[in-house]
């Protein structure tokens, strides 16, 4: 499952996980909130991101 994080340095970034049982709000092995599923962004949050214009 791909989740968008945010690390412990600021920086969000788009990671793979293991578990399915992974929500927004928890935090990760290395410390990186999960601010929300990949499969729920909408394309607004796409084009933030800059994954397409």
């Amino acid at each position: 499952m791909k989740v968008l994080v945010r690390t412990p340095s600021g920086v969000e970034e788009v990671r793979e996980v293991d578990s399915d049982d992974v929500i927004p709000g928890d935090i990760l092995d290395d410390g990186s909130l999960v601010l929300e599923l990949w499969d729920e962004l909408s394309d607004d949050d796409y084009l933030a991101l800059g994954l397409y214009d």
